[in-house]
């Protein structure tokens, strides 16, 4: 009988990887019956030499081994094509890109992690009613007005690029007012690739301050604190420029370059040629005002994300460019509601026009320092904040420093923290231990918050306004996207000093006012 070429080769690969110890074997096969036999006998013809082992059964001789190595490629062949057939078919079951509702929206990411994008926005419903009977004599129109506002609108995209390079685009259709591109917020690109150092080019928030940093999607009041408001928030934020960041698990560290904005919306920190900033390619302003920002956090204690304290600094100093000749002057301001957000501390502008002759102030430069601590303890949390302003330049001396601060506690009812941001050094989305649900009981997350804020701007050279408020806040966390706030302030300081050097003085009708005022919003993020 003779041993085809397909036994010999199913042999061959049966016998791949013997071992060095085998024990060799002589087998024969009955050309009648085709048993297989390891003695001689009638009617048994030798099939070869073939060796025992563990691994596998047998080995096959030379012989059969040089007779089958076409087939054994062409079976090695078939099984590479089908492992790579089997791949394919577990990918398209699992789909090229995966979907979800994340942190930054409705993110769409592809298997292998090189692309991804994410289309998200957030809505601010404000209303506002405000107590001012005891304010009888003032007119209406020098008073704080009831309303109801759109607060944010924001829409944004971003992203990741080939793994290393990240992007974010945002626009604000309620943001400014009405000027050209006023509306964008963050316009940049990041290299990622030497994680954790990133560097940043384009339009983002200055780094500066724990409670500017944290989104206002995740603020425990309303609105962010008269400081926060006169030295960051007003001053707007986003600025064009580059920056460098790092973090590790206790620490956040970011440094930028920053000159204005892309479009200005009538922020009085514009200091160029006008007062709309550069609010596209045909329109610029010219000549912006430059400066450099940096802040850094730490953390002494970090035994949980529910048992922390978090330590941070800010510092920035930046030019001031006076070709506008005081038409469109730098200045500081701050309002104290929502709807209505007209300045009640306001230092006008700190560049006085030309055609004041006579001590006139010319704002060439200012400073800024901040200090910031915050703790989170269970559902017990606190943060503070200091912020100083230098101002430098023209008939201005070192006595002329604007400050602030404020200090809130809060507390969760239903026995949540606080959600802590190592990667920003900053507070991020909450999440309710249990969602708000009628059918199943759940309640959501509820949250009481006090705060007080002081806001000197008194100097001096400057008349911009004493404030001192209080704070009382509930928020409930239907879930971590939906939640309603509501909040009470009551203005107990409210003064306007006015030294006589000031030639332009700023509005201060409301001087002397103390408000009750009545603050709710619905919000919701995707």
């Amino acid at each position: 009988m003779k041993v085809s070429r397909t036994t010999l080769a199913v042999a061959t690969i049966l016998g791949v990887g013997t071992s060095s110890g085998a024990i060799a074997l002589d087998l024969y096969v009955d050309t009648k019956t085709a048993q297989i036999y390891a003695e001689p006998g009638p009617d048994r013809q030798f099939m070869g030499a073939f060796e025992k082992s563990q691994a596998a059964p047998v080995k096959i001789s030379d012989k059969a081994n040089k007779l089958g190595n076409s087939e054994i490629a062409a079976i090695r062949e078939d099984l590479a094509l089908k492992t790579k057939e089997i791949k394919v078919l577990k990918e398209s079951s699992t789909g090229l890109v995966k979907t979800k509702l994340g942190e930054k929206g409705l993110e769409i990411e592809t298997t292998d992690g090189d692309f991804k994008i994410a289309i998200g926005g957030r809505l601010q419903l404000d209303g506002q009613l405000n107590q001012n009977e005891h304010h009888n004599h003032i007119p209406q129109s020098e008073k704080l007005n009831d309303g109801a506002d759109l607060r944010r609108g924001r829409i944004h995209m971003d992203g990741t690029l080939y793994k290393d390079y990240d992007f974010k685009f945002e626009y604000d259709f309620v943001r400014g007012s009405g000027t050209n591109a006023a509306g964008i917020t963050d316009a940049w690109v990041e290299y990622t690739g030497l994680k954790p150092i990133t560097f940043t080019v384009g339009q983002f928030k200055e780094p500066f301050s724990l409670e500017s940093v944290t989104s206002n999607r995740f603020l425990t009041f309303i609105e962010r604190s008269a400081p926060s408001n006169a030295f960051v928030e007003f001053a707007n934020p986003y600025l064009m420029g580059i920056s460098a960041q790092t973090f590790g698990d206790r620490y956040t560290v970011r440094g930028a370059l920053q000159a204005e904005p892309i479009g200005n919306g009538n922020y009085s920190n514009n200091t160029s040629l006008n007062g709309n900033g550069n609010a596209n390619r045909n329109g610029q302003s010219g000549n912006p005002s430059y400066g450099v920002t940096g802040r850094a956090t730490f953390l002494p204690i970090y035994n949980s994300k529910t048992e922390l304290l978090h330590l941070g600094a800010a510092g920035s100093y930046r030019t001031v460019n006076n070709a506008s000749n005081g038409v469109a002057a730098m200045s500081f301001a701050s309002q104290v509601s929502n709807v209505d957000r007209s300045n009640w501390a306001n230092t006008g502008g700190l560049t006085d026009p030309i055609t004041v002759t006579t001590n006139r102030r010319v704002l060439e430069n200012f400073a800024r320092v901040g200090a910031e601590v915050s703790g989170v303890y269970g559902p017990a949390s606190f943060q503070g904040e200091y912020m100083r302003t230098q101002l430098s330049g023209q008939n201005y001396n070192s006595k002329d420093h604007l400050d602030g601060y404020y200090a809130y506690v809060s507390y969760f009812l239903t026995g949540e923290s606080r959600n802590y941001d190592t990667k920003k050094g900053a507070f991020g989305r909450q999440k309710p231990n249990r969602n708000f649900d009628l059918r199943n009981g759940g309640s959501g997350a509820w949250e009481l918050a006090t705060r007080f804020d002081s806001l000197d701007m008194n100097t001096e050279h400057v008349a911009g306004g004493f404030l001192q408020s209080g704070t009382v806040a509930l928020n409930w966390y239907l879930n971590p996207h939906v939640r309603f706030m509501a909040d009470y302030a009551h203005v107990f300081t409210n003064k306007t000093i006015d030294t006589g050097f000031t030639k332009v003085k700023p509005a201060s009708a409301t001087s002397g006012q103390n408000p009750d005022i009545f603050m709710v919003r619905a919000q919701l993020d995707w």
